[in-house]
């Protein structure tokens, strides 16, 4: 495994990735791009799960007492920052419904 560090940050750097596709989509479904907005919404869950591996990795190594040291802050940022894009996600994807529930009345 790499740095407990390296991993953090390819974490955040997917989770931001993730979060500029979010807004993104809620750009093109405010332009009523609706199928724009719904690649984007996909693409953001490929960046925003991306951690998932890297975290199961990270998850191992703690329950297997191969990670030392003292806490990583960086760890929970990266994961507060994954968390947060998450829910960015769940929150564009009612507002995308109900633009395109307006745009069709």
């Amino acid at each position: 495994m790499a740095k407990t560090e390296d991993v953090a940050f390819a974490i955040i750097s997917a989770a931001g990735d993730g979060r500029a596709k979010v807004a993104e989509a809620l750009k093109q479904a405010r332009r009523g791009n609706f199928g724009e907005a719904e690649e984007c919404l996909k693409d953001a869950d490929e960046h925003l799960f991306l951690h998932k591996l890297q975290t199961e990795e990270l998850l191992q190594k703690e329950a297997s007492g191969e990670l030392q040291g003292p806490f990583n802050v960086l760890i929970s940022h990266a994961q507060d920052y994954v968390m947060t894009g998450m829910a960015m996600k769940d929150m564009a994807v009612e507002i995308v419904n109900l633009y395109t529930q307006l745009r069709a009345k």
